[in-house]
């Protein structure tokens, strides 16, 4: 089993580090060549260049910027773009596969733009109008669009968009709107931090609550993660319980489909959809998967497809709390002198922001001081309307009034969640600013925390 583990993890950590710096494809044939190896040390070696092979195919498998694009957007022309959404990326914007543009100082088909954030649904045929402008390398956010596939950026003056013509990203859309039709008679903030909960979406959550919740360590809540993918599971497999294993698997992976669909492939989406695609391919086989099998498995799986991910803050986030909280909360938890129920959710917290503390302060450059206390308030609230909100979801895209009595039902859950936001995120101390020079200095301590947790359910084992 530790083997096993051990080259789990090569596997993921080598494809993510050959998409991130893109080796010679040589590296992977050769390790293939050394993998089959007895040598233990050779063996090892010959999987992570393998791993880092395939990493480097992927990432040379994803869509590149169009050069037609950026050389007209060098001149800065008016065009008419008329396309399909791709994807939303949240403050990087919104990504537009083009059919054909019109502009100012000639046209161009194919290729991918970015657009500010526009509120419509993945698959809806869009037409905007704006000027088209280069993306800068040196700048950061253009950096990132330019990863994923973006050639040029689109200042839209004018957008128009449809319905999804393909049916599943039509049937996401409705899901969608009958969640924000079931909130819309909720205060704003309480609107919107249930469709942060539910779906992440938090488009219509003001600033400065958004803000209070991220210094509060609470911002992990409405980014989906696994939670969200375990009630969706949860509730189709209880569902469907009296029905043969096949059909039961079936249906919850068709739901676990739609769930992505309806939130988007966000980072922590895809990372915790791939561990429930892992958990129900265990169930088909009659076995179990052990966490971090599983989280090695998905990170390789979340690679494989989505190779930009690798430089997204969201994913090494959603990672690093999911190994931090398999491989801590038990012992933290008999630690604390506290009921069971308190102690776990308070190892929980405890577990997940030690090891996303270098992530933290790599990204952000300050650490929350209240993150434990603020969690340890609002969990009781969290899975409450959360499930609420499933609810409302489901049922307002088919029964309007019954969707909106779930909302309400969620009500007093997220106004608790926000006014706890509001006391801890709001107080001048509850971050403290971090040198990002502490972010390898955090790394190496959380590494060696995991490296010897590791061990010690080895010898127990």
């Amino acid at each position: 089993m530790r083997g096993t583990l051990a080259r789990a993890w090569l596997v993921a950590a080598g494809m993510a580090a050959g998409a991130a710096w893109q080796p010679p494809l040589a590296v992977g044939v050769l390790g293939l060549l050394a993998a089959s190896r007895r040598r233990p040390l050779l063996r090892a070696a010959g999987i992570a260049s393998l791993a880092l092979g395939l990493g480097a195919l992927a990432a040379g498998a994803e869509p590149r910027p169009s050069e037609a694009m950026a050389r007209l957007a060098a001149g800065a022309p008016r065009c008419r773009v008329e396309g399909t959404l791709r994807e939303h990326l949240g403050g990087l914007g919104t990504l537009v596969s083009v059919g054909r543009a019109a502009c100012s100082g000639g046209t161009f088909t194919g290729g991918i733009v970015a657009l500010p954030s526009v509120d419509a649904d993945v698959g809806a045929p869009l037409r905007a109008t704006g000027l088209l402008i280069r993306l800068d390398p040196a700048d950061m956010y253009d950096r990132a669009r330019l990863r994923f596939g973006a050639g040029a950026e689109l200042l839209a003056e004018e957008v128009r968009s449809g319905a999804p013509t393909s049916p599943p990203l039509r049937l996401a859309a409705r899901v969608r709107e009958g969640l924000r039709a079931s909130a819309r008679p909720l205060h704003m903030s309480q609107g919107a931090l249930l469709r942060g909960l539910t779906i992440g979406d938090v488009r219509d959550l003001p600033q400065d609550e958004a803000r209070e919740l991220r210094r509060a360590g609470l911002s992990h809540l409405v980014a989906v993660s696994g939670s969200n993918v375990a009630i969706v599971l949860g509730a189709l497999l209880a569902a469907t319980r009296r029905l043969p294993l096949g059909t039961r698997v079936a249906v919850a992976a068709a739901g676990l489909l739609l769930f992505v669909l309806v939130v988007g492939p966000e980072p922590s989406v895809l990372r915790a959809a791939a561990m429930g695609a892992v958990g129900l391919a265990a169930l088909i086989a009659g076995t179990r998967a052990p966490p971090l099998h599983a989280l090695a498995l998905a990170i390789a799986v979340v690679v494989a497809f989505r190779p930009g991910l690798v430089h997204s803050p969201g994913l090494h986030l959603s990672a690093a709390a999911t190994a931090g909280i398999v491989l801590w909360t038990p012992s933290l938890a008999r630690l604390i002198p506290l009921p069971p129920v308190v102690a776990t959710v308070l190892a929980v917290t405890v577990a997940a922001q030690t090891a996303v503390l270098p992530v933290l302060i790599a990204t952000f450059g300050e650490v929350p001081v209240t993150g434990a206390a603020a969690n340890l308030l609002a969990a009781p609230a969290v899975p409450f309307a959360t499930i609420l909100g499933f609810g409302a979801a489901a049922l307002g895209a088919v029964w309007p009034a019954a969707g909106e009595l779930a909302a309400r039902l969620a009500a007093p859950g997220t106004a608790w969640i926000l006014r706890v936001g509001d006391i801890f995120g709001s107080p001048s101390w509850a971050v403290v600013s971090v040198s990002s020079s502490w972010a390898v200095v955090s790394g190496a301590a959380v590494a060696v925390l995991a490296v010897r947790s590791l061990s010690r359910s080895a010898e127990i084992g």
